[in-house]
Formats: structure tokens, sequence, C-alpha cells
């Protein structure tokens, strides 16, 4: 029997170090950001659900995509903390793309985007300028 308590014991001393590295390395990586928000229609101001939001971290192959819900809604978590490019597609409407929206550690932007119908006369950009607009606001998580 006191040999089998001295196991027990040699047994949890192995194991309580390698579950102590195992929780530590899980805080010790890159702290991530959050990217969240809504897609509505320009014109009428409802949300667009099944948009296709794409975000890419510049200088990587790492993309990622989710898909607006009925209320427009998007979100994406565990992006890197650094600068990424989301691009927002849907068929019917203009695609946009919006590059360098910087992700800080622990926080969160929320972008909220408008856009327009493909059949809206775009011949001068500029005189759409502001559409798709594009509404950034950063948060603390």
């Amino acid at each position: 029997m006191f040999m089998g308590k001295n196991k027990k014991w040699l047994l949890l001393l192995l194991i309580f170090p390698l579950a102590l590295c195992s929780r530590a390395n899980t805080g010790s990586g890159k702290i991530e950001g959050v990217l969240h928000g809504v897609v509505t229609d320009a014109i009428t101001k409802k949300p667009l659900s099944g948009v296709t939001v794409s975000a890419l971290v510049p200088g990587t192959n790492s993309s990622r995509e989710v898909t607006t819900d009925a209320d427009g809604y998007f979100r994406f978590v565990q992006l890197p903390a650094s600068q990424v490019t989301v691009q927002f597609d849907k068929k019917g409407y203009q695609s946009y793309k919006r590059a360098n929206i910087i992700l800080k550690e622990k926080s969160a932007v929320k972008l909220n985007i408008e856009c327009l119908p493909e059949d809206m006369d775009s011949d001068a950009d500029n005189s759409n300028a502001e559409y798709p607009m594009l509404r950034m606001m950063q948060t603390s998580l």
C-alpha cells in the first residue's frame, strides 16, 4: 500500500508542472482583437443579410470569411492585433473594400457599412464618394 501512495504522489508531481505549463501557454500568445458591425442598404437603410465579409491580414495568405445574419450583423473574433483589409460582397450590390483597419490588442472595432445597389449610377466615383459609408468605432473589450 505504501508503494501505491508513492506512485500516486509521483504521478501528481509530474502532472502538476505540465498542467501549469499548458495553462501558461494559452495566455502567452498574441492578444487578439474583435471586428464586428452591421451592413445595411444605403438607400432603404434596411439590414442586409447574406453579405460575405472577408478579413485579410496584409502580407499573409490568411483570410477569414463570415456572412451577415438576418439583422445584417457580422463578427470576427480572434483576429490578430494588426492592420486588416475587409471586403463586403453581395450579389446585386457594389463590392466594397476597406484597407488599413487597425485592430488593437484587447479591443473591438465596430464597422457600420452602407452598400449601394449595383443599379445605382456610379459614373463618377467622386459623386458617390460617401457611399458605401463607413463609420468606425473602437471600444475596449
